[in-house]
């Protein structure tokens, strides 16, 4: 068998290898990032297809926080086109949200008792203050405790539970609370890769190789090799040969459960093992790209529907980023949630009342619009995401320095592909204060 040497090995080229690896790189650490896949970027990618740049589930960036700070620190070009606020549709009616107060204005739209609102807004409030919020209880449990009225809770479900990638009704209040305080707020200002998202990752992939650190494509990790519970290295398919490559440390972005299977169940101390078992839940979501020769939704920063079957939101992708589609032609994107995240989801089935969404939604949708792309991220191998809030394993394995990195691991009040970009930086920063270079 081939053998080569790095200090790190980075399991992964989603947005969190990919961001930990430019990092380690930038460190000084000797870097090897290993991708199974031909294409970088991973969920946050984009497929060419009929000349439109389509995105597989990462669709936005926010303009400002950890991405943005990342990428600027090492030196890659964060090309994220600002884009307005989104409009939500009421009753057939579309409202653009004050600068602030949107909350509150949205659920005036919705309620007549401003009793009533008042109680839901004093309860966040409050929980911003006082953080005591129960996980005990789904989120959709505790708003009961402050209001029936089902159009306020659509309007909450809709206004920040899709970035949960979960319904209210399965996702613990705490957690919801809990990014409704912190990981929210990055979301205030967002914005679209100019390009799409590969080339987004292209960019980062650039500055990673100029730091010294290396990309294999096409590549896969067969198997991480451990010894007296540490970690050595790992094992790769390329080429048609299998490569064993020493590390002093493995960070894996392939997820917790992916991380065990490479590990070895039998090389996992117990406990851990349950633990990740017995609480991770995926996320699931779809997204269709549909195009047509003019926008179908006026709105650049989107338009978002609050008692839909399974759209929750329209972005005309093409109206602020002309450059990911051929000239003339629109493309957009419909985010649909599944009817619940637990049990099989049967993807025909969401199809179907998505579409039958879509027809009710645009005019014409028959004959304006041509489908191009429909993805499915229902499976645990290829969720929307890899754990949804609720559970926040740790990012170090039982295995010494072998991590976890990605939006399986998340901390408290995160989500998403800023959370998976946080625990790079977290998982980063350890390493530098246990290790040398080359050491």
């Amino acid at each position: 068998m081939k053998q080569q040497d790095y200090d790190v090995v980075v399991i992964g080229a989603g947005i969190g290898g990919m961001c930990a690896t430019a990092l380690l790189a930038q460190a000084g650490y000797r870097t090897l990032l290993v991708e199974r896949l031909p294409q970088l970027g991973g969920r946050c990618s984009s497929i060419e297809f009929k000349g439109h740049h389509i995105p597989y589930v990462a669709q936005e960036q926010p303009v400002s926080g950890v991405t943005a700070d990342i990428f600027k620190s090492v030196g890659a070009e964060f090309d994220v086109v600002p884009i307005p606020p989104v409009v939500y549709r009421v009753d057939g009616q579309d409202l653009q949200l004050p600068p602030k107060g949107g909350f509150a204005y949205l659920f005036s739209q919705v309620c007549d008792d401003p009793a009533e609102i008042s109680r839901v807004l004093d309860a966040l409030r409050r929980s911003r203050k006082w953080d005591v919020v129960s996980d005990a209880i789904s989120f959709r449990d505790w708003l009961l405790e402050y209001t029936q009225n089902e159009r306020l809770m659509n309007t909450v479900q809709n206004v920040f539970c899709v970035l949960l990638a979960c319904r209210m009704s399965e996702v613990p209040a705490r957690a919801a609370v809990g990014f409704y305080n912190i990981g929210m707020r990055q979301w205030v200002a967002a914005g679209r890769p100019r390009l799409g998202n590969l080339a987004l990752m292209e960019s980062l992939a650039g500055a990673i190789r100029g730091l010294g650190g290396e990309i294999w494509t096409r590549a896969t990790v067969t198997g991480i090799l451990t010894e007296d519970e540490k970690v050595q290295g790992v094992t790769v398919a390329k080429d048609g040969d299998e490569v064993e490559i020493k590390a002093t440390v493995v960070v894996s972005n392939a997820g917790p459960l992916q991380t065990i299977g490479l590990v070895g169940e039998s090389n996992i101390e117990q406990g851990y093992l349950k633990e990740i078992k017995d609480n991770l839940q995926h996320g699931s979501q779809m997204l269709i790209s549909f195009v047509s020769d003019r926008p179908l939704i006026e709105y650049p920063g989107g338009l978002g529907f609050m008692d839909t079957r399974r759209v929750v939101n329209i972005s005309p992708v093409t109206i602020t980023c002309p450059d990911v589609s051929p000239p003339g032609e629109y493309l957009h994107t419909a985010q649909c949630m599944p009817k619940s995240n637990f049990g099989w989801i049967d993807p025909e089935a969401e199809i179907e009342a998505a579409v039958t969404d879509l027809r009710e939604q645009i005019p014409d949708f028959d004959q304006s619009a041509e489908i191009l792309n429909v993805s499915c991220f229902f499976s645990p191998e290829w969720p929307c995401m890899r754990n949804v809030p609720g559970y926040y394993p740790p990012l170090k394995t039982p295995i010494e320095h072998l991590y976890n990195i990605g939006d399986g691991v998340v901390p408290y009040g995160e989500a998403g592909t800023p959370g998976a970009v946080l625990t790079a930086r977290i998982v980063a920063e350890d390493i530098k204060t246990r290790l040398q270079p080359g050491g």
